[in-house]
Parts: C-alpha cells; sequence; structure tokens
C-alpha cells in the first residue's frame, strides 16, 4: 500500500524560522505639554549679616517662615505634592556643647506666628551648622517629607540643651536676590515669650552656598501605549536604546519604564503583548515653555527561544522543507521533535531539503545557527 502526503495548499502558510534572527525598529512615544514651572526651589539668604540672636536657653527658638504655592495647573502632566528636602542653619558663634532639634509647624496667615505642630526632624550638627539633608532630587522624592500645596509652613531650631556655657549665635541677612522665594520671606525668633516676625530677612546660611530651605515636586504625564502587531511567541522583545529624544534644558526624567521594566539599558527584555507602553515622572530644574516630547525607543525581536515548538506559531501542523546552515565556525547541528534520529548537521552555506517534506512540532539547535523553511497548518 502506498501513502501519500497531500497538502492542501489554500489552508498551508509558508514558515521562515531562524534561529538568532535579529529584526529592530522604532517605536514613537509622543506627549505635549503647556509651560511647565520649575519645580526644585531652593531659597538663598545674602551674604551680609544684618542682626544676630543667641540660643542661650531651651526655652528660646528662631523661625524660617516660608509656603508653597497653589498646585501647578497644566496640561500634559500632573504634579506631586512639594517634598522638603534641605535645610541649613548656620551658627556663627558657638561655645560648649549646644543640642538642637528642627521642629516643622504650620503658621498662621496673618501673624506668620507658628501654631499647629506637624512634626520634628533629628538633625546632623556639624562645626557651624545644624541641618536636614534628604538628598537632592531625584533622591529627596524618596526620602524627603511630604508637604502641602498652598500652605505657610515655619522650620524651627529649637535649642533641647543650651544655657549660659553652652550656646550659639545666629545671623539673619536679607533673602539673596535672583531666589525663588518661596512664596514668603520672613524669619522669626522666640524670647520665651513672645515670638517676633520680621519680612524680607532669613536666618542665614553663610558659607554652604548660602541655601536656607529646599523643595522639590515631580511631574507624571499619562502613559503612552504603541500598538505593534504580533505574528508569532517564537521570539523574544529586547530594549534597543533609544533612537532619538527631545528634552529640554531643565527637564529632567527620573524614573521611566516600557511595559513595565524599569531597567532601560540595551539588552533588556522587554515583554509586551501586542503593544509597548511607556510610564515616566520628570522634575524640571528651570521654567520649560510649551513642547512636544518624542521619545523614539529602538526594540530588538530576536528569534533566540529554544528549543522552539509549532504552538509558539499559532499552528497545528507543520511540514519542513528545508535546512539551511549558517553559521561558518562551527558544525550546525538542530535536532527535531526530540528524537536522536532525526538529528541533522552541516557546515555553514549548506542545506538539506525534504521532498516530501517532515512532519515536525519541535526544533532545537544544538550548535550553530540554522534557517527553516516550512508550511504550517493554524
Amino acid at each position: 500500500m502506498t501513502e501519500y502526503l497531500v497538502l492542501s495548499l489554500n489552508r498551508a502558510v509558508p514558515l521562515v524560522w531562524e534561529y538568532n534572527r535579529e529584526i529592530t525598529f522604532d517605536v514613537t512615544f509622543s506627549r505635549s505639554y503647556s509651560n511647565l514651572p520649575k519645580s526644585n526651589l531652593r531659597r538663598a539668604s545674602a551674604a551680609s549679616i544684618d542682626s544676630s540672636y543667641y540660643l542661650d536657653s531651651t526655652s528660646k527658638r528662631v523661625a524660617r517662615i516660608f509656603g508653597t504655592p497653589p498646585q501647578p495647573t497644566i496640561s500634559g502632566a500632573t504634579a506631586s505634592r512639594p517634598y522638603l528636602y534641605k535645610s541649613i542653619f548656620y551658627l556663627s558663634y558657638r561655645t560648649g556643647n549646644p543640642q538642637f532639634r528642627i521642629d516643622l509647624y504650620y503658621v498662621d496667615p496673618t501673624s506668620y506666628i507658628p501654631t499647629t505642630y506637624i512634626t520634628s526632624f533629628t538633625p546632623s550638627i556639624g562645626s557651624d551648622i545644624v541641618y536636614i539633608d534628604f538628598g537632592d532630587p531625584p533622591n529627596a522624592f524618596t526620602n524627603g517629607y511630604q508637604l502641602e500645596w498652598n500652605k505657610l509652613y515655619a522650620l524651627v531650631l529649637v535649642p533641647t540643651s543650651a544655657n549660659s556655657s553652652n550656646y550659639a549665635r545666629i545671623d539673619t541677612s536679607a533673602c539673596g536676590s535672583g531666589s525663588d522665594f518661596l512664596v514668603v520671606c520672613k524669619r522669626g525668633y522666640y524670647n520665651g515669650t513672645n515670638w517676633t516676625i520680621q519680612d524680607g530677612e532669613f536666618w542665614t546660611s553663610y558659607g554652604y552656598n548660602y541655601l536656607t530651605i529646599a523643595y522639590a515636586w515631580y511631574y507624571t504625564p499619562p502613559d503612552v501605549t504603541v500598538p505593534v502587531a504580533k505574528s508569532s511567541e517564537a521570539f523574544r522583545s529586547y530594549f534597543n536604546g533609544w533612537t532619538s529624544r527631545n528634552l529640554p534644558s531643565g527637564f529632567t526624567i527620573w524614573r521611566e519604564s516600557i511595559n513595565n521594566v524599569t531597567n532601560l539599558t540595551a539588552g533588556t527584555e522587554v515583554k509586551f503583548d501586542d503593544a509597548y507602553t511607556h510610564s515616566m515622572t520628570f522634575y524640571t530644574t528651570a521654567d520649560v515653555s510649551a513642547f512636544t516630547q518624542t521619545d523614539v525607543a529602538n526594540i530588538k525581536w530576536k528569534y533566540d527561544i529554544n528549543p522552539i515548538t509549532i504552538d509558539k506559531f499559532y499552528a497545528s501542523e507543520a511540514y519542513l522543507q528545508k535546512i539551511e546552515f549558517l553559521d561558518t565556525t562551527v558544525t550546525n547541528r538542530v535536532r527535531l521533535n526530540d528524537s536522536y534520529e532525526q538529528e541533522f548537521s552541516g557546515s555553514g552555506g549548506t542545506s538539506l531539503a525534504f521532498d516530501p517534506p517532515v512532519l515536525w512540532w519541535k526544533a532545537e539547535v544544538l550548535s550553530g545557527r540554522v534557517r527553516m523553511t516550512a508550511l504550517v497548518f493554524e
């Protein structure tokens, strides 16, 4: 009895699978923004000294009064809450071993006196400074203290151990010109009974770039999703680098991901199901004019799944017509259907043809690189 293999060509689909074949292409993620206000705000004091105050008792206090603006309303992104991340109190004179903490208060909007206690910080103490430092952005967004929008605050320097033998002197000066004034610029001192508030002055931070207070916030735009046709599951998808990016001066990306993969370095696998989604957050170190951000990611599909089965091509049957051996440096070897009797090998540049085609459901490349041509049935 003679058996014949009959292929119905109107149902058969040609397939070419090449082990380790690479295909690269670009995916463009585009966003548009209105004007973006600077989101990293720092106040500096002037260099000149106007007056001084002695912290020689635990009943005394000094306060820096500042504010946060209303939440920015822009198109294309949403602003997070602001994060306090740095404040430096400079001690122009110190004797003995006075100790301090830093308290955060809400401030009365009429008198500007610290009113409601919020929290305390354990500061670092140097030879001439008392300070808190949670790290510049982007570390500030992880470690800093989260403030509210459109509020007035006071950072209060509190002596926890001070007397006539253990005390410090703190100096005041005008707010530095050209700095971010953080809504208000006022300073206050408490003599154990009453607060005295003075406008246009701040407790100085002489010698440390005059930095007195810094806070920042970040922006989050909507995710951008780009559909991409997926013909099979026989390959892996990799991020292959940014083909181009147009980021204006002052625009700093804090974190980003494609399909929730954050380590976007060349060669990082980025799995997908018919689409790529780009997510990001950023902050600004300068005011940024309205612009369209266009990020072009290069994606590499690599047919490096080994062994491979025909269901990866959404096929129910496959008939092998040809094997081409491609690597010229080694002997190319491939095994079909987990069968040692169906192992084929050849040097680079040679090939094997099968007539009639050979039924196969699994192929494993044992060495080298091969290209397989087949007819499949879905």
